[in-house]
């Protein structure tokens, strides 16, 4: 699998020895209160989405990246994800650690994998769904040129959960 480099970011596959760093950030109760991640979040769901999700989100046409500041090199800042790709729209999804958050890291892997995403996938608009009360997770989509598209009271999630979302969208 391809490593992208961003401006503040280096964004590379996950290697197994990752599941640690994932079981500790998911423990943050915003990343599994506004992501799917389970919850309460198990060192086991940490090793299944190294196993199963990876796979199956490059199996969709998507994949999934692990984010690593530049200033912090080794150390697991967080997930950005090109869940899918169908008909031309694609949704892409990410969640931070705590203190991987405030540095321009987020913004910077988002407009990353955006940019990859358009160059190298048959891919025409993006998309992501963030809950309204995510403040930080909405202006983070907005540095790189998302918009909100409409909010939709009932999404139905990755994980088969219902929530109301906001729509953002981004163009080629």
């Amino acid at each position: 699998m391809t490593t992208l480099l961003g401006a503040l970011t280096r964004l590379r596959p996950w290697r197994d020895d990752d599941a640690e760093a994932i079981y500790r950030a998911c423990q943050d109760d915003d990343v599994q209160r506004f992501t799917t991640v389970p919850s309460p979040y198990r060192r086991e769901d940490a090793d299944w989405f190294l196993a199963h999700h990876v796979h199956d989100v490059a199996a969709e046409g998507g994949a999934s990246f692990c984010v690593e500041g530049l200033s912090d090199p080794g150390r697991v800042a967080g997930s950005m994800a090109l869940l899918h790709v169908r008909e031309g729209v694609g949704e892409i999804g990410y969640w931070m650690a705590r203190e991987a958050r405030g540095r321009g890291w987020a913004a910077d892997a988002l407009a990353t994998v955006v940019a990859w995403t358009f160059a190298e996938r048959d891919c025409r608009r993006l998309e992501l769904t963030i809950e309204p009360a995510n403040a930080a997770s909405l202006a983070v989509a907005r540095r790189p040129g998302f918009v909100a598209d409409h909010v939709d009271p009932a999404r139905q999630l990755r994980d088969g959960s219902v929530r109301e979302v906001v729509v953002l969208t981004l163009e080629r």
